[in-house]
C-alpha cells in the first residue's frame, strides 16, 4: 500500500517561512500569496498533528516539533536533489550483479576484473559475495558463481569448471628443511600441515597410499583464500583447488609439492534466473574464458 505524503510544494513553503521566519517573505520568493502559503503550512500541520510554527513579535518561530522537522526534511531534500542529478540527462548504463563466492572473489576474481569489465561493454558490475547458505541471494542477482553439485532447481546453471586439490606450499618452507619438489608423500606429512574446515586430508591420503588418519594441523582456516596466503606465507603445507592457487603458483609464491592430485567433486557453477540468460551471455562467456586460461590441462 502507498503511503499518502503532504505535497512537495507544501513541505518546501514551510523550508522557506523556516529559513526567513516570514510567511509573508516566504511567499514573496516563491512567487505565493500570503494566504496560499498560510494554507500550505497549515495543511502540513494538520497531516503531523501539531504546530510547527508560533508567532513571537511580528516573526513565525519554529516549535520544537518545527525544528526537527526542518532539520531532517532539508536533509531529504538534498537527497532527492542527490538522485535526480544522478540520471538527469545522463545516459544510464546497464548494470550486471554478479555474486561471487567469496574463497573465490579474493583468490582468483579481483586479479581479473579488468579483462571482465573488457568484456562488457556499456555495461557496469556490481559485485557481491553473500554467504554461501543464503539461497535466495540468485533471486536478488543476475548471475552468481558458487560452489556445489549443480543442484539449484529452478534456476538456470552451467558447471564452469572441474578441478583438482594438490598439496602446495612456499619454496622457502623447503629451503628451510632443505627439500626440494617433488616431496614423497611421507615427506609432506613431516611438514607443518594446514587444514581447511570444509576439507579433510584423508581422500588426499587414501590417493597417496598412506594410513587414512586425519593428520594435526598447525592452522585451520574457514576460508580457502586464508589458507593459500598462509601456505604462501610459509607457515605451512594445504590442500588446494588449482583454480584458486593459480596466480600465487604463477607468481612463485606457492609450488605443488606432490605428484598426488585428487579431483575435487565440489565444483564451481555460474547461477542465474531463468528470464537473465541473454543478459548474462556475455559476461557468462567472457567467465569460461578466463577460467579455461587459468586452469590448464594436466
Amino acid at each position: 500500500m502507498l503511503k499518502r505524503y503532504p505535497s512537495i510544494q507544501s513541505m518546501q513553503a514551510f523550508l522557506q517561512a523556516a529559513r526567513i521566519g516570514s510567511f509573508s517573505s516566504a511567499a514573496r520568493q516563491l512567487s505565493l500569496t500570503h494566504s496560499a502559503i498560510s494554507q500550505q503550512i497549515r495543511t502540513l500541520e494538520e497531516f503531523v498533528g501539531q504546530p510547527l510554527f508560533v508567532r513571537e513579535a511580528g516573526r513565525v518561530v519554529l516549535t520544537d516539533a518545527g525544528v526537527l522537522f526542518a532539520n531532517q526534511l532539508a536533509d531529504g531534500f538534498e537527497q532527492i536533489d542527490r538522485a535526480l542529478s544522478s540520471v538527469k540527462e545522463r545516459t544510464v548504463k546497464q548494470s550486471i550483479t554478479l555474486d561471487v563466492d567469496p574463497e573465490l572473489a579474493q583468490s582468483w576474481l579481483v586479479a581479473r576484473l579488468p579483462a571482465l569489465l573488457g568484456a562488457l561493454r556499456d555495461t557496469s558490475l556490481t559485485v557481491l559475495s553473500t554467504p554461501r547458505h543464503e539461497r535466495s541471494a540468485f533471486e536478488r542477482v543476475d548471475i552468481a558463481l558458487r560452489y556445489g553439485y549443480g543442484e539449484w532447481d529452478g534456476f538456470e546453471n552451467a558447471l564452469i569448471c572441474t578441478d583438482r586439490l594438490t598439496a602446495v606450499g612456499a619454496p622457502s618452507l623447503l629451503a628451510e628443511r632443505g627439500l626440494d619438489a617433488p616431496l614423497t608423500a611421507a615427506q609432506l606429512m613431516a611438514l607443518p600441515l594446514l587444514g581447511y574446515t570444509k576439507r579433510s586430508w584423508i581422500p588426499w591420503l587414501t590417493a597417496a597410499d598412506l594410513p587414512a588418519v586425519e593428520p594435526d594441523a598447525t592452522a585451520v582456516f574457514d576460508n580457502a583464500a586464508g589458507l593459500i596466503a598462509a601456505a604462501s606465507a610459509g607457515v605451512g603445507a594445504g590442500l588446494a583447488r588449482g583454480l584458486l592457487a593459480a596466480d600465487a603458483i604463477r607468481a612463485g609464491t606457492l609450488i605443488e609439492l606432490t605428484q598426488v592430485e585428487i579431483p575435487t567433486h565440489y565444483n564451481l557453477y555460474a547461477v542465474w534466473p531463468r528470464d537473465k540468460a541473454e543478459r548474462v551471455a556475455p559476461l557468462l562467456a567472457a567467465i569460461r574464458e578466463l577460467v579455461a586460461q587459468t586452469v590448464s590441462p594436466r
